[in-house]
């Protein structure tokens, strides 16, 4: 005879580690490891620059179009920077609406790579295609006499 009992796992009693400020503000165990960005070293801000096309190791991504700073304060007392780049789809990317715009929130430059603010989380951003720069035209004058 069968027993319709609900079968226990090992899983379902794990505590996971906070990956993120949010689930850390819902009570996740914040075991205060985070990655930071040395000083001197290049930021996000410095890596992704408007006009980039981003990629994700979980498969998101677009065309950059802003690069924010924020902080948190990690209950260790600390205040630590980290970045939101803020992308569109690659389609959109020359003329797109408020509900275009996609987030990808506590990004830290770690060296030349982009990762996540908590170590628990192993999401990284990768740079796929530089923007071009505008190049300098050559200025030309029309003297009218």
């Amino acid at each position: 005879m069968r027993t319709h009992r609900k079968q226990t796992s090992s899983t379902a009693t794990q505590t996971c580690e906070a990956h993120s400020t949010y689930a850390a503000a819902l009570g996740a165990p914040d075991r205060c490891r985070y990655r930071r960005t040395p000083p001197g070293a290049p930021t996000v801000a410095d890596l992704v620059k408007p006009g980039d096309t981003i990629s994700t190791s979980y498969g998101t991504g677009g065309v950059v179009i802003e690069v924010k700073e924020y902080f948190y304060a990690a209950p260790t007392g600390e205040t630590l920077s980290h970045f939101t780049i803020v992308y569109v789809p690659p389609d959109r990317a020359s003329k797109y609406r408020n509900t275009d715009r996609c987030w990808i929130n506590e990004c830290v430059a770690v060296g030349d790579r982009i990762f996540k603010l908590f170590e628990a989380n192993a999401d990284e951003v990768l740079i796929v295609d530089r923007a071009r720069t505008a190049e300098l035209r050559r200025s030309r004058t029309i003297v009218i006499t």
